[in-house]
């Protein structure tokens, strides 16, 4: 009698594990073609969405760069300025004594005697800056000269 009431529990068992496993498949498979139809139904949805949020994310990253470089641009322009302005305000603090300067000896000579030429007209500080902007000039035709630019 134990034998058989413990294979009538195993039977019972084993058709009700089949009943369940079938409704779990039965279930499984409902679910997944509902997901399968939504995803077939949503998938053009879904690209397009991501698909714009692709664009928004490279014309955020454009902007960004943008916004660098006109940051870069005027830091350069601020620095130019600054830079020529503090020339300026040496040039014309420049009170003739070259006590704190110091030349080459080779150079010295050159300057005096362009610094005396243009001194003569009486304006010293104008006639300081003449002299380093023939200086520029003749340090950039040396340049043109040495790189080959007639």
């Amino acid at each position: 009698m134990y034998e058989f009431f413990r294979t009538l529990l195993n039977n019972f068992l084993t058709v009700l594990s089949g009943f369940f496993g079938w409704l779990g498949d039965l279930t499984e498979g409902f679910f997944e073609g509902i997901k399968n139809f939504f995803a077939v139904l949503f998938e053009p949805l879904i690209l397009f969405f991501k698909g714009i949020f692709y664009l928004l994310d490279k014309c955020f990253d454009i902007a960004v760069l943008v916004v660098q470089v006109v940051f870069g641009l005027f830091k350069v322009l601020g620095s130019v300025v600054a830079g020529v302005f503090n020339t300026f305000s040496q040039l014309l603090s420049y009170q003739g004594s070259s006590s704190y300067y110091s030349m080459p000896s080779a150079y010295q000579g050159g300057w005096d005697v362009v610094a005396g030429f243009l001194n003569s007209t009486g304006f010293s500080t104008i006639a300081v800056i003449m002299c380093v902007f023939i200086w520029l000039i003749t340090a950039y035709a040396v340049i043109k000269i040495a790189g080959g630019e007639r």
